[in-house]
Formats: structure tokens, C-alpha cells, sequence
């Protein structure tokens, strides 16, 4: 591994998540920077930042450093138009972010978010304004050809870049507003390339080679441009159509942009040094769930005594799992104590009655003549202090409260709810709260597949309201708890060996009846690979021996498989 590619970085890259277009899976992508010896990645996808989590990770795994930022949709004016008649009229331009530090993160969520929900115009737009409330922490680049600078170059108008590097130095400060160079081939490009250097020594600016990776190797330009032609249902054949002007958008290694950069050497190094300004750490595990907070006018009983022995209870069971697996035991303090019963003991209180209906067990009385009390009723009793040692040790007391407020507020409203499904119907708190109707001990359900102390992990309630007034519910919550507590949970919709095949197949102009065809050599298995396909279907590889079109389209299917094809709103 040479020493010499850990002083380069790519800092303009996209992945899957740039949909349609990036043709580069997170593993393929940091896997191939690792092999070159990079020490650090970026991700910049156009407009969004859902493929983060993933990257992250990723980079962690291959001992990479992460750097998170967006490609963005930039309307070069102080504000968007109201009315999309008028956003017509604005043109979007590209720019690339890159966050210093969790205050860039958080400012970078903020202008995709606020581009998604405030800017769409067929695209997630911001503006000026926007971008310069939220640039603390951020890291501005001049961006490819279609980008703000590059634009006005490419007019022919200097003064006007000039002009717009300046309102870039005003946002980012001249020490993180980055001038990009890029050398794909193109003409334009390198047309451009001295006036960028103009305006980076006038301003004192960094200057870096970039890349604009779309692909992982040299050898994915064709799978690239059958995923463009799947975006926008072009036949490869087509001469109109969408299409890049070179195939080097790869993850080039050090010397093969040293070499594209050789009488700019400052801008290989220099990927370097604007890597090491990235400090970013992502807090996973740590809980960000609103407090549930009842009305002044709700008391409650403060059952103190058997709450404390269902915190013992907590105790008792953490502690067999730390012991077993060699670690230190537990214990809770007072203050601990203090904080776990605020909303503990209105969650018991609610539970009490909820027993009492559902099961027509008295747990007050129960618990004070335990001797006298029926098999049946210290079974509901055990099993309720059991679950709600477990949910307020782990920290999910408040969780189970507001689930249980919108669910109770949409039966208060007579919205049609449904039974609840998944792994929360094997939790009797959840079924004398009503969160569920399905009583989990008649059929023999368990607790510990929704919640267990030896995987902890945030609990899941699958709800279903009347599609008529869902929203009713979700402005209800949003109103309640705040609108940045609430947000919808997207879902990825990905190649699969069917797939694939059936959309090569339709973008190759193959007919209908013979892309059918091959797609039913492909068996009949969840998830299954194309390169586990092959090897199970005798009548696949007699195809691929005889047909060189389904070899290209096997060839290809390796590439794209897997990647992230459209978005869609899981709840």
C-alpha cells in the first residue's frame, strides 16, 4: 500500500443514494478506497443525506475517515420565489458541503431539510439566505461544471464569478470556502481551470482536485449508463438522451489524479489537509425521545413501595447478564431512582388500570393479600412488574407514554385504530394500555422479542390508524411534543436479481418475452444474488454460454445489484 495515496482524499463523491445516478454501493466504495490506502472518504449525494448512517459505518469498518456532506440544489439569489411559476424561472445550481464538526452536521441537516419541505421545486432547493443562517461548520466548495462559478466562467463572465466566490468567502470565511478543480476529459473543464486558479490566489483559497466519483472502478462507466438510462427511460441506443461526456467519473487512486493534476500538484495534498479539518462523530445509541409530559390537573397515586421492588427487579435481572458475561454488577442510586419513577409510577398507575380492565385483576389488592390471590392474578401481576422493570430500566417509560397518548387521543377522536402487530403484541403493558389488542399471555407470546436485556434495543410498535384521518394523529403529535420531534421514517427499495435483469433488459431494447424469460432463470429465493443464481440455475448458465447479450446484462446486474433503486415512506 503506497504511502503516498494517504495524501490524497476524494472529497466529491456519490453513492447509490444519489438515486439513479451514484452507482457506487457503500461496501464496493470503501472498500475500494481501503485497497488504494485513502485515509479518508467523503460522501456528497445530490440533495440528501439518508445514505450517511450507511457510510459512516462503512468507513468505520475499513478503518476510513467519514466525511459527511451533501451536493446541494443552490438558487444563486438572496431568497426562493413563493409560487412555482416563479421558482420556473430560478436556476438551481450545484455545490458541494462538507461538515467540520457535529454543529456542521446538524447545520447541513437543517438545509436539506429545509430544501425538502420549504424549496422543492423539482428538486430540494435552497437559497442564500438559508444557507448563510446555517454555514457554521461547514466547509463550501466552488462545485463541478454545474455549479455556480463554473457557470459564469463558462459564459464567459469572470466579474460575475469573481462576484460569487466573494459572497462565498462572506458566508464560509476564505479558510473553508474551497476552490474545486476537476479534469474528467472534458474540454470544459480545463477550459475554466486557469480563471478558478485566478480566483483562488485573489482570495487566498485553497485549491483541490476532485473527481465527482459516481462509479467505484474504471470498468463501471457502462453499468453507470444503463442506471441513466433506467432514471430516465432512455434506450441505451438512443442518440438524445442523458449521458456523461467521459468515462473517468471512478474512484481514482493518488497517482492517476496526480497525473491529471501535475501542474497543480498543491491540489492533491491539499484533499489532505481539508480532510483533517473534518472532526465529525456521529452519537449513535444515545436516546433523543421527547419527555412525555401530563397535564397539570392528571395525579397520580405514588405507589412508591412496589415500585422501588420493581426497580430491584431491574437490578436483579441486569445484574444476572452482567455477571454471566464477566462484567461488573449493578446498583441504583437514589437519584437514579428519584429520576426513573417522574414518569415510572404514572406509567405503573396507568398499567394498575388497565390490568384491572382487561383481566379484571385488582393489582393493589393482589399485591396486599398475595397468599389469598388466584394463580391466574399473580401471573398478570409478576408479568406486568417484570415488563415495566424492564421498560424503566432501559429508559423506555416516556416511548411507551406518548405511544399510549396518541393512541388514546385517536380512540378519544373515534379514529379507527388497529390491533397492533409485530413484536409489541408479545407486551402486556403495551396490551392493558391499549397500545395493542391482543392479550400476548392467552397466546403464548413473549415480552423479550420487543424488549430483553440482553440486546437492548428501541422498542417498535406497528400502528395502524384509518388512512382517512392518519393525519389527524400525526399533526396531533406534532402539535404535542414539537414539530423536530416528529418526522416520517423513509424506506429503500433496492435492486434485486430480478429486477436488475428485467431493467437491463428493457433499457438494452431486449424484448419483452425474452427479458421475461431470462428473468425466470432466475430462481424463485429471497434475496438471492445473481452470482448465487448462476450457480443454482443449469438452464442460466447454458443461457450465458450461448447468448452474449445476457452475459453483458449478468455483467452489469453484479454492479447494480443491491443498490438503492427508489424511496418510499415506511411510516
Amino acid at each position: 500500500m503506497p504511502t503516498k495515496d494517504r495524501e490524497f482524499v476524494h472529497l466529491h463523491v456519490h453513492t447509490d443514494h444519489s438515486l439513479l445516478d451514484g452507482c457506487a454501493r457503500v461496501d464496493r466504495l470503501c472498500e475500494r478506497a481501503s485497497e488504494l490506502g485513502m485515509k479518508a472518504l467523503s460522501i456528497t449525494d445530490h440533495g440528501a443525506l439518508y445514505g450517511l448512517t450507511k457510510f459512516f459505518k462503512q468507513a468505520e469498518k475499513h478503518k476510513i475517515k467519514p466525511l459527511l456532506g451533501c451536493e446541494i440544489y443552490l438558487v444563486f439569489e438572496e431568497v426562493l420565489a413563493e409560487t412555482n411559476e416563479e421558482r420556473k424561472k430560478q436556476k438551481s445550481r450545484h455545490m458541494g458541503l462538507l461538515a467540520r464538526n457535529f454543529t456542521g452536521y446538524q447545520n447541513l441537516c437543517k438545509i436539506v431539510s429545509i430544501a425538502h419541505t420549504q424549496g422543492f421545486y423539482r428538486n430540494p432547493r435552497t437559497d442564500l439566505n438559508t444557507l448563510a443562517a446555517h454555514s457554521e461548520g461547514l466547509i463550501g466548495f466552488s462545485g463541478c461544471l454545474a455549479a455556480v462559478i463554473p457557470q459564469y466562467l463558462l459564459e464567459g463572465e469572470f466579474d460575475k464569478a469573481r462576484a460569487a466566490a466573494a459572497q462565498f468567502v462572506a458566508i464560509f470565511g476564505k479558510e473553508y470556502f474551497i476552490i474545486e478543480l476537476m479534469d474528467h476529459g472534458i474540454e470544459e473543464q480545463r477550459r475554466i481551470i486557469p480563471d478558478l486558479l485566478k480566483i483562488a490566489t485573489e482570495f487566498e483559497l485553497k485549491v483541490v482536485a476532485t473527481n465527482d466519483v459516481h462509479y467505484v472502478d474504471n470498468t463501471d462507466w457502462e453499468p453507470h449508463d444503463s442506471l441513466l438510462c433506467i432514471q430516465t427511460g432512455a434506450k441505451v441506443d438512443d442518440v438524445k438522451r442523458m449521458r456523461y461526456d467521459a468515462q473517468q467519473f471512478y474512484l481514482k487512486s493518488r497517482e492517476e489524479m496526480e497525473l491529471a493534476f501535475k501542474e497543480v500538484p498543491q491540489s492533491i495534498t491539499n484533499t489532505s489537509a481539508v480532510a483533517e479539518m473534518c472532526e465529525v462523530e456521529l452519537p449513535f445509541g444515545v436516546d433523543h425521545y421527547p419527555v412525555y409530559k401530563r397535564s397539570i390537573e392528571i395525579k397520580s397515586n405514588a405507589d412508591n413501595v412496589n415500585f422501588e421492588r420493581i426497580l430491584d427487579l431491574y437490578v436483579a435481572a441486569k445484574n444476572e447478564v452482567r455477571s454471566r458475561d464477566g462484567e461488573t454488577t449493578i446498583t441504583l442510586s437514589s437519584s437514579e431512582r428519584d429520576t426513573l419513577k417522574e414518569n415510572g409510577l404514572y406509567l405503573f398507575e396507568l398499567c394498575k388500570a388497565g390490568l384491572k380492565e382487561r383481566y379484571g385483576t385488582d393489582y393493589n389488592s393482589c399485591r396486599a393479600n398475595w397468599d389469598q390471590a388466584t394463580k391466574k392474578d399473580q401471573r398478570y401481576c409478576e408479568q406486568l412488574e417484570y415488563e415495566i422493570a424492564i421498560i424503566a430500566g432501559t429508559g423506555f417509560v416516556d416511548y411507551f407514554l406518548i405511544v399510549w397518548d396518541f393512541i388514546n387521543w385517536a380512540r378519544e377522536q373515534l379514529i379507527p385504530v388497529g390491533p397492533g402487530r409485530g413484536s409489541g403484541a408479545g407486551c402486556i403493558v403495551a396490551y392493558v394500555l391499549k397500545i395493542t389488542d391482543i392479550d400476548p399471555l392467552s397466546f403464548g407470546l413473549l415480552f423479550e422479542r420487543m424488549l430483553n436485556l440482553e440486546r437492548v434495543s428501541p422498542p417498535d410498535f406497528d400502528v395502524d390508524f384509518c388512512m382517512r384521518r392518519r393525519d389527524e394523529v400525526v399533526n396531533y403529535v406534532r402539535e404535542k411534543y414539537g414539530e423536530d420531534r416528529v418526522a416520517n421514517i423513509i424506506t429503500f427499495g433496492t435492486f434485486g436479481a430480478k429486477m436488475v435483469v428485467r431493467d437491463l433488459a428493457r433499457v438494452n431494447n431486449i424484448e419483452y418475452s425474452e427479458a421475461n424469460k431470462l428473468a425466470k432463470m432466475i430462481p424463485d429465493e429471497l434475496n438471492i444474488s445473481l452470482d448465487e443464481s448462476v450457480k443454482k440455475s443449469p438452464e442460466l448458465q447454458q443461457e450465458l454460454r450461448k447468448n452474449t447479450v445476457a452475459q453483458s446484462i449478468i455483467k452489469q446486474g453484479r454492479v447494480i445489484e443491491g443498490m438503492v433503486r427508489i424511496t418510499g415512506k415506511h411510516a
